[in-house]
């Protein structure tokens, strides 16, 4: 592998465990929240995210200290900025609705997903075997869990408002689902 590209792995890598550590100690707390344990769907997902965001994270210190980086070391600005961005947003996760804890979760998700699209292309140009499955496994992983949580937001929205009275559109959610999801499905024109 040339020097350079082996620069950008450990960084790469790096980054990885920084944003893979963000989210698995947030959502580990999410899970903690008596609010979240109440959707039995939502806490099994947050668990499930959880638990492989975990796995990842130490085959990534695997991946690192095998490559010789130093963990948590020489972190990009722009993941810096992302990891901090969701940082700040599950710092205040006990101040916020469970509503705005999906939506953080789903943009954290995206984030991974994004990243993990990013660690597959260094992994491929660079030719190495276990960053290419590791990215390939977090893109798999990642990618499903932001729609899965965008299945459970409208519900729990709609649950949210409810407790401030009667709803005048009681399929709300149902109808807002159909619009995410046909939103979501519609490529762009070329």
């Amino acid at each position: 592998m040339n020097e350079k590209h082996a620069d950008n792995l450990k960084q790469y890598v790096n980054d990885m465990i920084g944003l893979e550590a963000d989210i698995s100690k947030a959502v580990r707390g999410q899970l903690e929240d008596e609010r979240v344990s109440r959707h039995r769907s939502l806490a099994g997902l947050l668990e499930q995210i959880a638990g492989q965001s975990e796995s990842r994270l130490e085959r990534l210190k695997v991946i690192s200290k095998e490559e010789g980086g130093a963990l948590g070391g020489a972190i990009k600005e722009g993941v810096m900025t992302a990891t901090g961005v969701l940082a700040g947003l599950y710092g205040k996760m006990r101040e916020h609705p469970v509503s705005r804890i999906v939506r953080d979760d789903i943009v954290a998700q995206s984030t991974a997903a994004t990243s993990y699209g990013m660690l597959l292309t260094l992994g491929l140009v660079a030719a190495h075997p276990a960053c290419i499955a590791l990215a390939e496994e977090g893109l798999r992983a990642c990618a499903p869990t932001v729609t899965l949580l965008t299945r459970e937001l409208p519900e729990i929205v709609a649950a949210e408002l409810a407790q401030d009275g009667p709803s005048a559109h009681p399929a709300a959610a149902q109808t807002a689902l159909a619009a995410i999801r046909e939103a979501w499905s519609e490529a762009p024109s070329t």
